[in-house]
């Protein structure tokens, strides 16, 4: 291989390596304030941008002392100049039940097998009118990881809920979809209703439903949600539609969706008819009184099956891309008299009813006539009802280049209606142009300079012959053309590693995608090594404090590692499901299980009765921890 054959196969791999790293992942949250007074709400946003692929809703913490509300999710797509950035937001509702200042420990977010944590934050709770003859309740005996009061403030008392995941014929949940058969890119609603007899307060999804394959879009839901009374198999019910969101399939097959799990909290007893219109008019979602004892459920609705049919073969355009909806086209240009080598400008919008963020301009025909840039792309969703839909918005740059008459031809945009099973091709008009003559040399625009526009069509501005000098430089020259030779074919084989690496990154964040389990058991092992170190800065410690620390630092990774092979929810998960697990894992008389068991025993002694365990059973407690990762990472794939 020659000098330039090389520096010209480095260009192109340098060429299409960078993209793969450019864009990088920020996750933010925003309060709308700091300050609020007791039962006033506050408004959390979680910011993801950058990230690829389908991210589940982050899991607040037990904010003791709030009621939390899920709210929904946004997503957002750019495309500008050929690149496009996505962002995903997250909305939640916090309102304060007691007085005083309080630090929200750091949220934990997932997104592109990393994971972030924003920042603590401090809020300062006023008590209103409604509030100052309220008694001061006891101080709590234990505090949730989730929540540090400040000091001098006293924390509302915390009781460990019972959760139960029983079938219960007083209170269910209904998943259910609006349509049984679609098209690729046509809207599916997925909704939720709940329906209960019971005095009860929705708390969330304590597992995330399971959609792969699907753009996304959540219906932002009141946190005074409307119910109804209705009658199921002769039996009074109160219903309420509590979660929708929008679906998107990408590709034509038989889905199956998993609806996730829902939390609520219930007062035992279910109320009669006599009573029954009355009862749920103060309490249904608001939880009635905060301090009330109540029992946690776990509702499970049962998966839904659906077929996404292929397009029709009949009547497809050739410039059919896979756009579903109902749509409509319109163009303009900003001018129609201009000199050589002058811009005009042409927008081209496209609104209606459909996935919009996946819309793309319509493609050019060759002008020869013309330099021709693609300037921006913006769009603006909107959620009418149960209806997605908005306006995309295309800026295209004509530069002629010799005077006379020329002429912009219509663009065909090209659609699937659903409603009425068949194509439709809308035309932008024609813009016909009078160009004068100009001696003026051309620039290139400075907007689209400042944007790095993408310029559609290249040409030669001019020819040259270069003969090759054949004399080879001697000398201080030689070492100094030798340094750069074998620089620049160092820093290409580290290009092409790194390329290599992005490729199968991605092919394995698409494997992810669809297999959330999978992702867990895959990255239990590495997450579980990065607390181990934290965990050995402990045991050196010879505090009590630190004691309790290390070993509720042990317990914590010991129970995520186990979560994540078994592919249990961390939030809910009880003891005996793992101990289940363990036993069918490895057997009720395997000596590791048996230690698995102390190890469990001996973190709880430390919790609750701290300085009575020897320090010297710090190091078997690692040890047992290191064994059963590496063990069951044998038995878990």
């Amino acid at each position: 291989m020659n000098k330039s054959s090389f520096l010209a196969g480095l260009f192109c791999v340098f060429a299409i390596g960078i993209p793969l790293f450019a864009q990088d992942i920020l996750v933010t949250s925003t309060f709308d304030k700091r300050s609020a007074n007791v039962n006033e709400e506050i408004r959390l946003t979680i910011r993801v941008t950058g990230s690829q692929g389908n991210i589940q809703a982050p899991r607040l913490p037990d904010f003791q002392g709030f009621d939390t509300f899920y709210t929904g999710r946004a997503s957002h797509l750019t495309f500008v100049n050929g690149q496009s950035s996505s962002m995903v937001e997250f909305s939640y509702v916090l309102i304060p039940k007691v007085a005083g200042r309080f630090t929200l420990a750091p949220i934990q977010v997932t997104a592109g097998g990393r994971v972030f944590r924003t920042d603590a934050i401090s809020v300062e709770i006023l008590a209103d009118k409604g509030t100052m003859g309220r008694a001061t309740p006891e101080p709590a005996q234990a505090q949730p990881s989730g929540f540090q009061p400040a000091p001098g403030v006293q924390a509302p008392p915390v009781q460990a809920p019972q959760v139960s995941s029983q079938p219960d014929e007083n209170i269910f949940v209904q998943a259910w979809i609006d349509k049984e058969a679609v098209y690729p890119n046509e809207q599916v609603l997925l909704s939720y209703s709940l329906y209960t007899r019971y005095d009860t307060r929705y708390e969330g999804f304590e597992e995330e439903p399971q959609i792969s394959g699907f753009w996304i879009e959540e219906f932002p839901m009141d946190r005074n949600i409307e119910r109804e009374t209705v009658r199921v198999n002769g039996r009074r019910y109160i219903k309420a539609d509590i979660r929708k969101i929008a679906l998107f399939p990408t590709a034509a097959a038989e889905y199956t969706i998993q609806p996730g799990t829902l939390k609520v909290s219930v007062r035992n007893e279910p109320q009669q008819s006599s009573i029954f219109d009355d009862f749920f008019s103060d309490s249904f979602f608001s939880g009635g009184s905060f301090f009330a004892r109540r029992e946690s459920r776990l509702l499970r609705p049962a998966p839904i099956r659906f077929t996404v049919k292929p397009f029709p073969d009949e009547g497809k355009p050739d410039g059919f891309t896979g756009v579903v909806g109902d749509f409509r086209v319109s163009a303009t240009v900003d001018k129609q008299e201009v000199k050589q080598n002058e811009p005009v400008t042409m927008t081209l919008i496209i609104q209606g009813q459909g996935n919009i963020e996946t819309l793309n301009m319509p493609k050019l025909p060759e002008l020869p006539e013309f330099r021709i840039y693609e300037a921006d792309a913006s769009s603006q969703l909107f959620k009418s009802g149960d209806v997605i839909g908005g306006t995309k918005t295309f800026e295209v740059v004509f530069i002629p280049k010799q005077a006379g008459r020329v002429v912009i031809p219509k663009l065909e945009f090209s659609f699937f209606n659903p409603q009425r099973r068949q194509y439709v091709t809308q035309d932008t008009p024609q813009f016909p142009l009078t160009v004068e003559e100009s001696t003026e040399v051309f620039q290139l625009p400075s907007r689209i300079a400042d944007l790095g526009a993408y310029k559609k069509n290249i040409e030669v501005e001019g020819r040259d012959i270069r003969y090759i000098n054949e004399k080879y430089p001697t000398g201080v020259k030689e070492r100094v053309v030798k340094g750069l030779y074998y620089g620049f074919a160092v820093s290409g084989a580290l290009l092409t590693l790194l390329y290599g690496f992005g490729l199968w990154r991605h092919r394995t964040e698409r494997i992810f995608a669809k297999d959330s389990a999978l992702r867990r058991r895959k990255l239990a092992r590495s997450s579980a090594a990065s607390s181990i170190k934290q965990l050995k800065r402990l045991m050196k410690s010879k505090k009590g404090t630190e004691l309790g620390a290390y070993y509720e630092g042990v317990d914590k990774v010991l129970t995520q590692y186990l979560s994540d092979k078994f592919n249990l929810s961390t939030f809910g998960t009880a003891r005996l499901d793992l101990e289940r697990q363990l036993e069918q894992a490895l057997g009720s008389g395997d000596s590791l299980y048996q230690s698995i068991l102390e190890l469990y025993r001996l973190c709880d002694e430390s919790r609750f009765a701290r300085g009575t365990v020897a320090e010297e059973h710090k190091v078997e407690a690692l040890n047992i921890l290191q064994e059963t990762i590496a063990r069951v990472d044998k038995v878990r794939q």
